[in-house]
Parts: C-alpha cells; sequence; structure tokens
C-alpha cells in the first residue's frame, strides 16, 4: 500500500506545484467521486442556466421587434435575469467545489491512512458550509474594498485571504482567527503564495477556455450566419463542459492548502512535534509509523 503523502511539512515552491498534481493524481477518483455527488447539482444548474443565458443573449441581438414598443426590453431584461441566476450558481458551485477537496483532505490528514469516504466528507461538508458562506462573503467585500482603494491592495489582500478557508476546516476555527492567523502565516511569504495561486489559476484557466472559447465562437457566428437547429445542440455540449470543467477549482483548493501546510510547519513545526511524540509512544520498535500525527 502506498505511503499516504506527507501533509504538514515545509515545501518550496516547485514542491508544493509538484505536491499539488501528485495528491490529485493519487487521489482522482475518491475525490471526483466526492466533487461530483455533492457539487453535481451545480453543475446540472450551472449549465442550465449558462444554456439559458447563451441564447437570451442570442435573442436579444437577432430578435427583430418595435423599439418603441415595451417588447423591445423583453429580452434585455431576460438576459441579465438570467445571467444574475447564472453567476449566483457559478459562485455556489466554485464555492462547494473548493469546500469539499478541503473536505476532503482534512479527513485524508484526521484518516492517516485510507481514502477518505462519501459519507466521511459528506459529513464534514455540511458542518463546515455556512461557515464557509459567511467567511466567503467577508471576503468579497474585503477584496472589493482593496480593489475601489486600487487594484494593487486588493491582490495584496486576496493572497491573504486564500489562506483563511484551508485555516478554517483544518483548524476547525472561526473567520476571525483565520483572519488574524493568515496574516500570521504569509510574513515574509507573500510573494510563494501568490505565485502558487497565479501558476494554479492560469492551470485552471486553460482548462476553462477549452469550452468557454468555442462556445463563444458559436454564439458570435450565430449572430452573423444562419445557423438555426444548429447552434443549441452546440451551446448545451459546451455548457455542459465548461460546468464540468469548474470541478478544476479542486486544483486551486489543494495548491492553497499545501501552502497552508508548509507556513504552519515554518512557524509551528506541528508535523515535527507529532512525530516526536508518536516517535516517544512508539512500544514496537519498527518505523511503519502514520504520515501525521497530532
Amino acid at each position: 500500500m502506498k505511503q499516504p503523502i506527507e501533509l504538514r511539512r515545509t515545501r518550496d515552491f516547485g514542491e508544493i506545484i509538484n505536491d499539488t498534481f501528485t495528491f490529485l493524481k493519487e487521489n482522482f477518483k475518491p475525490l471526483f467521486t466526492a466533487l461530483l455527488a455533492l457539487c453535481g447539482f451545480f453543475v446540472i444548474a450551472g449549465t442550465a442556466t449558462t444554456v439559458l443565458t447563451q441564447t437570451n443573449l442570442m435573442n436579444m441581438y437577432t430578435t427583430k421587434i418595435d423599439t418603441n414598443s415595451y417588447q423591445a426590453a423583453t429580452p434585455a431584461i431576460s438576459y441579465f435575469v438570467s445571467i444574475m441566476f447564472n453567476t449566483v450558481i457559478i459562485v455556489l458551485g466554485q464555492l462547494s467545489i473548493y469546500l469539499v477537496t478541503l473536505c476532503y483532505i482534512s479527513v485524508y490528514l484526521e484518516k492517516k491512512d485510507g481514502k477518505p469516504t462519501l459519507p466521511e466528507v459528506w459529513g464534514f461538508f455540511k458542518y463546515y458550509f455556512f461557515r464557509i458562506l459567511g467567511s466567503g462573503v467577508l471576503i468579497t467585500i474585503l477584496f472589493a474594498m482593496g480593489i475601489v482603494l486600487c487594484v494593487i491592495p486588493g491582490i495584496y489582500i486576496m493572497t491573504i485571504m486564500s489562506l483563511i478557508f484551508p485555516i478554517i476546516v483544518m483548524e476547525n476555527t472561526s473567520f476571525r482567527y483565520a483572519f488574524n492567523k493568515s496574516f500570521t502565516l504569509i510574513k515574509d511569504n507573500w510573494w510563494l503564495v501568490f505565485g502558487v495561486i497565479f501558476i494554479i489559476t492560469l492551470i485552471v484557466g486553460i482548462l476553462g477556455s477549452i469550452a468557454s472559447v468555442p462556445m463563444s465562437i458559436i454564439v458570435t457566428a450565430r449572430l452573423y450566419l444562419s445557423l438555426k437547429g444548429f447552434t443549441l445542440p452546440f451551446i448545451i455540449l459546451f455548457s455542459l463542459l465548461q460546468n464540468l470543467l469548474t470541478l478544476a477549482y479542486a486544483l486551486s483548493a489543494i495548491a492553497i492548502t499545501f501552502c497552508y501546510f508548509s507556513l504552519s510547519e515554518q512557524k509551528e513545526a506541528i508535523g515535527i512535534l507529532g512525530r516526536i511524540n508518536a516517535f516517544g509512544k512508539s512500544t514496537d520498535g519498527n518505523n511503519d509509523l502514520p504520515a501525521e500525527q497530532y
């Protein structure tokens, strides 16, 4: 049996990126089983609202009506209503994907051996959902304030705030504690965390473009070419693909959590102390210790 990946240890930039993909590879099946089971609703709902948004966008530009009548505003209203619903679904979906991944890692850390099961991840997900949702609202407000002040403060704040979710889930703590600790952990390490976020976001963005770029081309072509009966099936297909690819946000959650473990180990050495304690309690003299101990 493969030894579980040691989560609580210091890593440099390259190790964080490499171990992110190693963890994803070794846990792909159980992790994505949990993601599809717990976030599948958002994938389906996101697909439906994306299709509705794109068709309303086409109707807004192709429907010929009297501009002086009430009906002139109807396509635009339909489009903006659908895009609002789509945005809410996508945000909740991304939040859920992020949380499911964090819960999976937390169970993985707690079990020490063996893969987390769906009921275990679901139990953690229920426990943390509203705490993470509320924290997400507060983070969004803080980020918006940073952007209003200037773009650079917004980026600086968001990099620090990225550690809040892992701290809340891994330490079962409050937003206030996680907020304060994120500043402590990131001290002298801001560029490391920013670099990881930049690279992973770039990868996730490229994956997302696999669906979004072709769909944009199809919708644009529909405005100028006669593609009736041909457009909708492709919009449905690429909308489904686009929403399935949001599961790639799990990669971001894994990478940020590895940042958290590395920075936490630098400051607190929890993993080293845990292994020392475990070694002291060992009675059989073998080296078959779990990868993580508290």
